[in-house]
């Protein structure tokens, strides 16, 4: 899934760029194995940090990303150092590189997070409601093991992603990335208060302190601009 999303992902990000060029142009695909790699690299980093009390007894286990366990924002930051050494080499600029992507992100994120459906990944809170999705006991964390049912945190955060993609894509022509940034933030924020076991420093959800500066920040920047 997150091979499907990268895919469509990079031809959002080319359809956005040739829209701005006003020609086909393929810097988007040429900038797809840096922003991708080190964007792999950069998510499974804030995973490993996130979860160190576990990786320091398993360090072997760092590398294997294919047992799942990458975080976004992590996937965010590496991912715009890859843009920037990608520009860096072919002598360009950044920032319509990270408008366009910012335009194919979502796309690809809406995608990816149904994963999360197939490996029983990012559910929140157990609920009654009738769209809680079952998650088998040998997937349950220990905290909520008797419960059966489950918000699909997986799948509110796919929609939401897909209604940011639709906004930049149809709405917002200028300064796409940083109003990615703080609509995803907003989304981020508040379906953090459903996560089970969230990453916390000194009782602070680190997700939410990092989405509300994203927020805070996109706000800044739409104020200042007019």
């Amino acid at each position: 899934m997150i091979g499907l999303g990268v895919l469509a992902g990079a031809w959002a990000a080319s359809l956005a760029e040739s829209r701005r060029a006003g020609k086909k142009d393929k810097h988007a695909w040429d900038a797809v194995f840096w922003a991708v790699g080190l964007g792999v690299i950069g998510a499974r980093i804030y995973h490993v940090i996130d979860w160190w009390s576990y990786y320091s007894q398993h360090l072997l286990e760092i590398p294997a990303v294919w047992r799942g366990g990458m975080g976004i924002y992590g996937g965010i930051l590496g991912g715009v150092i890859g843009l920037w050494i990608y520009v860096k080499k072919r002598k360009g600029r950044i920032l319509p590189l990270l408008d366009a992507g910012a335009v194919g992100l979502p796309l690809g994120q809406a995608i990816a997070r149904w994963g999360n459906y197939f490996n029983q990944e990012l559910y929140g809170q157990p609920t009654d409601l009738p769209w809680g999705i079952y998650i088998r006991p040998e997937n349950r964390l220990l905290s909520v093991w008797e419960y059966e049912k489950f918000h699909p945190l997986w799948l509110y955060e796919s929609l939401w992603c897909l209604v940011i993609f639709l906004v930049l894509l149809k709405v917002v022509k200028k300064n796409q990335f940083i109003i990615y940034l703080g609509l995803y933030g907003l989304g981020r924020f508040f379906l953090e208060f459903l996560r089970i076991e969230a990453w916390t420093i000194s009782g602070i959800n680190v997700a939410q302190a990092i989405s509300l500066g994203l927020i805070l920040t996109a706000a800044g920047f739409i104020m200042g601009r007019k």
